[in-house]
């Protein structure tokens, strides 16, 4: 069972297209932060069509998301590789 995100199938009524959605809401509690990326990454070699993610991730890849100089580059590192190996990106 997913404790960050609910995946759904979408399907085109119009064209016989399906694609995942991935809705994610990333802890805010850094202790909860690798259980979330453990679970992105669990997730992501399971699709096999299109998918899509959204939601808030709090988490940054890289220092220019963030307003002030307080980084975790541990977490920042654990994240683009999560995001690597679930081969998302920013759109």
């Amino acid at each position: 069972a997913s404790q960050f995100s609910l995946t759904a199938t979408v399907k085109s009524l119009t064209e016989d297209k399906e694609f995942y959605l991935m809705s994610v809401y990333g802890p805010t509690d850094d202790n909860l932060k690798e259980a979330f990326l453990d679970e992105l990454r669990s997730v992501a070699p399971v699709f096999s069509r299109p998918w899509l993610t959204l939601g808030d991730f709090n988490l940054i890849y890289e220092a220019r998301d963030k307003n002030n100089l307080n980084l975790n580059r541990r977490l920042m590192g654990k994240f683009r590789a999560a995001l690597n190996r679930a081969e998302l990106f920013e759109i």
